[in-house]
């Protein structure tokens, strides 16, 4: 069973982009109507699947909901309809914009799922997989704080080095670090591991005679560089918590806009 749910989402994946294509290509034939049969169905299905999105949120939210299976179900029921749901009012439009208020909608539409995109994508940072449950930065934190003790003697840890991790874990434990100065932290720290290999090879290559230096010098780089590492995932975990902050700011709005317009579409079509 894991393999084939390894295997199900580029599977997924593949098929939604090859009915994409085939769509995009074939859409001067006009193979479905908007106002009537299948054209007409899969705009309602596919507006259908949308409005479906809210179950999600509500889950969430709304205390006699909590007990309707695990949120880590709900939330790949909400990917997959936040998927779906977009192709099919593709399909019901013919990959073409029609009228002004269907034009609306259906740039919200794509807006809502761009954005559901992006912020699949931090949502992963943060937790353990797609469908996992959501890393404590406790963890991270209690974790580096526990190999800082092994590398404070190491004869790679130089003053400004010392200060440089000082400074950049004073930054990162702030209550919210602003976006630039989680993302600057996370780039000095991928800049310091980077160097520190590089040494640690040039040093290891001086004492590959010396087999008791070679062995205790090997243990003191290992453990500065797996306490840098745990820094790195501090500063790469507040990187993505301020964007999946700042994606919710803008995601909800234009969800709910969707929405709005969606249900004016459907209005203007049926009166006029």
């Amino acid at each position: 069973m894991r393999k084939i749910s390894n295997y199900s989402t580029p599977l997924f994946s593949l098929l939604i982009m090859a009915s994409l294509i085939i769509g995009w290509q074939e859409r001067d034939e006009y193979w479905l109507n908007a106002e009537k049969g299948w054209g007409y169905a899969l705009g309602i299905i596919g507006g259908s699947l949308m409005l479906l999105l809210l179950l999600y949120p509500l889950r969430k939210h709304w205390k006699f909901t909590r007990q309707w299976f695990a949120i880590h179900h709900w939330f790949r029921i909400h990917m997959i309809l936040g998927i779906i749901g977009p192709v099919l009012i593709l399909f019901h439009s013919n990959f073409q914009f029609g009228s002004l208020n269907s034009n609306i909608a259906l740039i919200c539409m794509l807006l809502v799922s761009s954005s559901g995109l992006v912020g699949r994508y931090a949502y992963q940072k943060i937790h353990r997989g797609l469908y996992g449950k959501q890393i404590e930065f406790s963890e991270l934190r209690q974790s580096f704080a526990e190999s800082k003790q092994h590398f404070l003697q190491s004869t790679l840890l130089t003053p400004e080095l010392l200060s440089q991790l000082t400074r950049i874990e004073s930054h990162i434990n702030q209550r919210k670090p602003s976006l630039f100065l989680a993302y600057k932290s996370f780039k000095e720290t991928s800049s310091i591991q980077k160097m520190l290999r590089q040494k640690t090879r040039l040093e290891a290559k001086k004492l590959l005679k010396d087999k008791v230096q070679l062995k205790s010098f090997t243990g003191e780089a290992k453990h500065l560089q797996e306490g840098i590492r745990y820094l790195n995932k501090m500063a790469n975990y507040a990187v993505f918590a301020r964007v999946f902050s700042m994606w919710h700011l803008f995601h909800l709005p234009i969800f709910f806009m969707m929405l709005v317009s969606a249900v004016v579409h459907i209005v203007v079509v049926h009166m006029y």
